[in-house]
């Protein structure tokens, strides 16, 4: 069992190993300015208290179970090997006879929804092998700290779990005129991701972490390192480092014969700014190398002694103040969406996202990604700020660099290998979880048993969704590598056209989907009296036509058998297409108006210059790296594939949601409390719970339920006026007159190249399918599959949302049609039959 290790050695940057301190210290000395020090690893925790063990699960039922572990920690005896182990230790970290702080290093820091920092004990000044040894055991002791035993409560994790590393480090001995503090490489606060937020005071750094102190704040540049703002503090006091004389009786908690002290400062002093220019510019520095050496924007702590600064430790930030946009959200959520449908699905997004940023390597987040505010969906857009860009481009930026790099990308990227076979073995489980509870019966369950069958519904949703988002990351991750690849030997626009060959031809669901709705306009196209008949009643009255034409209906009822769960809309208040065979019906309608832009021999066409394109790519290459080189355009084809399968199993749970939800809302019509039973969606999740909760085993439950129907009411009022409101692009914020505006351009985000100038029709929702005219240009603020067949109609598209990898973009550029993205409020900003000319290469819209 490894009772300690040095910084450098391979073993400690684990967590398990090490803890979230200790862990993150050993990385940071690596590259950066670190002082030396060991680690008491997790494994000699375990020995110490490994004899106690029977009396800790004893102490865990008593009136204070905290405290009484911990005082019987304390009070434990110090095996005797441990000091020999210690003196070596410290010896070889350059230690000896030096004062240490001995920090606790708890194994649950830095994990998802997890945040220690504070529950646990720090040690200054501690100098000997003895006192060393003591601290380390009172910071056991810390592990049981009544505040951390109730936060480990509140997590819901087993208390004996838990356990302790302590890092001995050697201690930077800050002077009453010297500064130390904390940093932050992107402002937290404020949400700034071009600024570093300094707080720093005279003395050790503890009187900044501790937040009990005044402090100065500096705001830097992080492109020139130049001061934005500051705010210097009254500081009256300092803590530094004391050693006191062999007379002095040391008491207290201290150990050994240093300890920390409190000095007042001068009256010139308090008002001074602890950092100059130079140091602040220095501090902003450190805190961007971390940043850099992490790959991720980095909480530090710091420390001046004389002219050197040190980093004391080093933390991933993953809280920060939120800006609420609809950047992120407008493509995934274009319309309102009822309350109960997000209350469902909110939580597993965020279970995904936290899954998918640990696979890649990144901390978790802590707070909401994506919230609801006034019915429809926001962003936080300084979150995406924070994890955008984190492709490790320094290791794809030349090709020695990738060369010297290929042993670090198979370790770090070898579960993007691994990703698809996984998911697909999963698959099988989702998918016959969704057939089991599909045809589970429900008119016999009570209320309380058809509420936990939709949550039964949500969790297998949440567990089948883990893996997804980490998938649509990794293709875009997977496309900026190929790209920056191509771009080292290629200028960018020739690098663009080699990069839409290699990804010409891949095969999806939505293109297998759309094959099958080309076969059967070709049906209709064969049967004149049929395709008349559907031009002459379009929407619900096209689906009575079918009638008197059996073999076309069989047909057509075997393909929504089939595909009948894709969603024309995000929310599950909507129907699919199985409910909604209209919208189906006058798709096929116009692709049966048209003749088909795309043959056998142009698809053929297309897998040709795909394999010529990948061959000449791969030939190019330097040889030690064309293995990589198609390994990445293999699995650039296998995520875009991937990406779309999911998204159409995904849809699959709409079905049974639909089917349950309107079973409760039915007997929520039942009891009064609703008039539709559809309304069951403007329900809150937190109160249709406990109302049902409470109602279950009551004679009367109507009473206990009367609350919904307020609730109700008052959210569809409100979903319904969101539905006729164009959303503020960033919550709270009104934007100026002309802000999107260019001169006498729009500009959006290029989609797919081209120009083309005619009238807009602007379609708000799948109902306005059938009076889209030929030739238009389409204009939405965004599209899925569902809308597919307008493509064929369409001249050009703008969209409100989404960018080179949005469905609206990649169809777009299959068919060659001109389209610009995001363009903000483009359904309001248009009126239908508003001539403009759309520049899918500039990102450009100009009314004529």
């Amino acid at each position: 069992m490894t009772l300690t290790l040095g910084f450098t050695d391979p073993l400690a940057i684990e967590l398990a190993t090490s803890g979230g301190k200790g862990a993150s210290l050993a990385k940071s000395a690596q590259d950066l300015p670190v002082p030396g020090g060991f680690i008491v690893t997790a494994d000699a925790y375990t020995q110490f208290v490994d004899p106690l063990q029977a009396q800790i699960t004893e102490l865990m039922s008593s009136d204070r179970p905290a405290e009484a572990i911990g005082d019987l920690i304390r009070s434990a005896a110090i095996p005797g090997t441990w000091l020999a182990e210690f003196e070596a230790a410290a010896k070889a970290a350059g230690l000896s006879d030096q004062a240490v702080a001995v920090r606790s290093s708890g194994t649950m820091e830095d994990l998802p929804g997890a945040a220690f920092a504070g529950q646990h004990d720090t040690y200054l000044g501690v100098r000997g092998t003895e006192a060393i040894a003591e601290a380390v055991r009172d910071c056991y002791a810390s592990l049981w700290n009544p505040h951390a035993f109730r936060y480990r409560q509140q997590l819901g994790v087993d208390q004996l779990d838990a356990k302790m590393a302590v890092v001995v480090q050697l201690m930077v001995s800050v002077g009453a005129e010297e500064a130390a503090g904390v940093a932050f490489s992107v402002d937290p606060v404020r949400g700034n991701t071009d600024e570093v937020l300094i707080n720093a005071a005279f003395g050790l750094g503890e009187t900044v972490v501790g937040g009990e102190e005044p402090v100065d704040e500096f705001r830097i540049a992080r492109a020139d390192g130049t001061q934005v703002a500051a705010e210097i503090a009254d500081k009256p006091r300092a803590l530094i480092m004391h050693e006191p004389s062999g007379d002095e009786n040391v008491g207290g908690d201290d150990h050994g014969d240093a300890r920390t002290r409190e000095v007042h400062l001068g009256e010139d002093q308090r008002t001074r700014p602890a950092l100059n220019a130079e140091q602040a510019r220095a501090v902003a520095e450190l805190a961007v190398r971390a940043e850099d050496h992490f790959g991720f924007p980095q909480d530090i702590e710091w420390a001046f002694c004389g002219d050197d600064l040190f980093l004391l430790q080093s933390r991933p930030i993953t809280r920060v103040a939120p800006r609420w946009t609809r950047d992120e959200s407008a493509e995934r959520f274009p319309t309102p969406v009822t309350p109960l449908t997000w209350d469902l699905v909110e939580a597993g997004f965020h279970t995904s996202l936290n899954h998918s940023f640990d696979l890649m390597g990144l901390p978790p987040f802590g707070d909401k990604w994506f919230a609801m505010r006034d019915f429809y969906i926001y962003g936080n857009q300084t979150a995406v700020d924070l994890y955008a860009g984190r492709l490790p481009t320094n290791m794809l930026s030349s090709v020695e660099t990738i060369t010297e790099s290929l042993p670090e990308i198979a370790s770090q990227f070898g579960w993007v290998q691994e990703l698809p076979v996984q998911w697909m073995r999963d698959l099988d489980t989702y998918l016959i979880g969704i057939g089991k509870l599909s045809h589970e019966p429900l008119q016999d369950k009570t209320l309380a048993e058809v509420w936990e069958h939709v949550i039964a519904i949500s969790d297998l949703g949440t567990e089948y969704f883990r893996p997804n988002i980490a998938i649509s990351l990794t293709q875009r991750t997977l496309y900026g590598a190929l790209s920056h690849m191509l771009e080292m030997a290629l200028d960018k626009e020739a690098a663009q056209l080699v990069f839409e060959r290699l990804l010409a031809s891949t095969e999806t669901k939505t293109s297998q989907v759309n094959a099958e709705l080309w076969e059967l306009s070709r049906s209709v196209r064969k049967h004149p009296e049929l395709l008349s008949a559907l031009r002459a009643r379009t929407g619900h009255d096209g689906v009575e036509v079918l009638s008197g034409f059996p073999d076309f209906a069989r047909d057509f009822e075997s393909f929504l058998a089939k595909h009948g769960h894709r969603e024309l809309d995000f929310d599950a208040y909507h129907p699919t297409w199985v409910e909604a065979p209209h919208i189906v019906l006058d798709q096929i309608r116009l692709l049966a108006d048209r003749a088909e832009n795309a043959s056998v021999d142009s698809d053929l066409e297309r897998k040709v210059v795909q394999a010529e394109t990948e061959l000449a790519v791969v030939n190019a290459a330097p040889e030690k790296l064309r293995y990589l080189v198609q390994e990445v355009i293999r699995l650039a084809r296998a995520y875009t594939a991937l990406d779309d399968l999911e998204h159409y199993q995904t849809t699959r749970l709409t079905l049974p949601m639909r089917r349950a939800l309107r079973e409760l809302g039915q007997r929520l019509v039942d009891q009064g409390v609703l008039t539709d039973p559809m309304d069951v969606y403007f329900i809150n999740y937190e109160p249709l719970d406990e109302a049902i909760r409470a109602a279950n085993g009551q004679h009367s439950p109507a009473e206990a339920l009367s609350v919904l129907t307020a609730i109700a009411e008052q959210n569809k009022a409100g979903y319904q006026a969101a539905v006729v409101r164009t959303p503020e692009w960033e919550h709270g914020r009104t934007p100026e007159a002309g802000e999107e505006a260019d001169g006498d351009f729009i500009k959006g985000t290029a989609g797919s190249p081209g120009e083309v100038e005619g009238e807009v029709f602007v379609v708000h929702s799948p109902e306005d399918f059938s009076s889209f005219p030929d030739g238009a240009i389409l204009v939405a603020r965004t599209t899925n599959p569902a809308w597919t067949a307008l493509f064929y109609q369409a001249s050009g598209v703008i969209t409100e949302s989404g960018g080179a990898l949005s469905h609206g973009a990649v169809t777009a550029r299959e068919l060659g049609l001109p389209a610009v993205m995001a363009v903000r409020d483009a359904t309001s900003r248009f009126t239908s039959g508003q001539r403009v000319t759309v520049n899918g290469s500039n990102g450009t819209v100009a009314p004529v």
